[in-house]
């Protein structure tokens, strides 16, 4: 018997790492109110802040393939971006699947749903369709960054005012909410309930990316058609919508590795995570396990190379803070 189950340990990983992002996020905020003048304590700035600025991180991205230049106004952005992308390459989406606080998000709100007896299955022509526009946002962000703009724009808008202070200007998005804003938000946690996964499957552009980089990754979900009783229940427990009972090998776009399949499975050995290179069997928890070691991996390079926290000085900043 299983110690831990695969269901117990997505959750407990991804409820961890939200609660380190709210973290992050108190401590960024009391980081700005010192610098902009309205707190007396000093908080130095917490370089994960910048992981929520995944467009700012693909400008550095270009900028580091073209001109070999490591970002150092949110070098903490570009390192996890990268790592993101790397993680995607080795064990598909474990991003999604354990680390994202959206993701969790999400997760609760299908448990809700699911408690609710309200969840609706998007299948055939219809998910294709709802798949589209995460697609179309992704294509434009790569377009206009990779082949719209030179590299003398990109170091402008990276050397810019409004770059400096993003995670500022997400702060304000956040805590000052307009009506509309907040009628999108509240329609996207509403369909959540409904139609399971709703944004992380039909909206976010950065999932978009690492499904795509994931079809690379020599690990997935191997089904042993002998074995198969053909119950229906490994599709059902999918975030992701997959048909897992008619495939051999799991290798769609959709899959974030979370193994929920293999954890309702009624018969043992059916289902198994694989690597499809050598076609041995691994643990199931080698995603959970191999997307935390890249972060923790990359995390402990930057630092160590000065490529996590900005060498600009906290002057500058606060002069663009208080330009806001």
């Amino acid at each position: 018997m299983r110690k831990i189950s695969p269901e117990l340990l997505r959750d407990s990983i991804q409820c961890a790492m939200t609660l380190f992002c709210i973290w992050v996020g108190y401590r960024f905020y009391l980081f700005y109110q010192w610098i902009i003048g309205k707190s007396d304590i000093a908080v130095t700035k917490p370089g994960a802040v910048e992981g929520f600025l995944p467009i700012s991180a693909l400008l550095s991205l270009k900028q580091l393939f073209t001109q070999g230049i490591f970002d150092e106004v949110h070098p903490a952005g570009l390192t996890i971006f990268i790592a993101v992308m790397v993680m995607s390459l080795i064990v598909r989406k474990g991003f999604c699947g354990y680390l994202c606080p959206v993701g969790f998000i999400h997760n609760l709100l299908h448990k809700i749903g699911r408690k609710i007896g309200k969840t609706i299955r998007v299948r055939g022509k219809v998910e294709l369709a709802m798949l589209i526009p995460k697609y179309i946002l992704l294509a434009f962000f790569t377009n206009m960054v990779f082949f719209k703009m030179g590299a003398d724009e990109v170091n402008a808008f990276i050397h810019s005012p409004y770059n400096f202070t993003a995670e500022a200007r997400m702060l304000h998005f956040f805590t000052d909410m307009s009506i509309t804003p907040a009628l999108i938000v509240g329609t996207i946690l509403v369909l959540g309930i409904i139609i399971p996964y709703f944004w992380c499957r039909f909206l976010c552009p950065y999932g978009a990316l690492l499904g795509i980089l994931s079809k690379l990754s020599p690990v997935a979900i191997k089904r042993d058609k002998d074995k198969c009783v053909s119950c229906g229940k490994c599709n059902r427990a999918c975030p992701g919508g997959i048909e897992v009972d008619i495939k051999e090998t799991v290798n769609s776009a959709e899959c974030v590795g979370c193994t929920q399949c293999i954890n309702v499975c009624p018969v043992d050995g059916c289902l198994n995570v694989t690597d499809r290179l050598s076609r041995v069997k691994l643990p199931w928890y080698v995603i959970a396990a191999g997307s935390l070691i890249i972060l923790l991996v990359y995390y402990a390079a930057a630092q160590f190379t000065n490529h996590w926290d900005s060498p600009y000085p906290l002057e500058m900043l606060r002069k663009y803070y208080m330009m806001m």
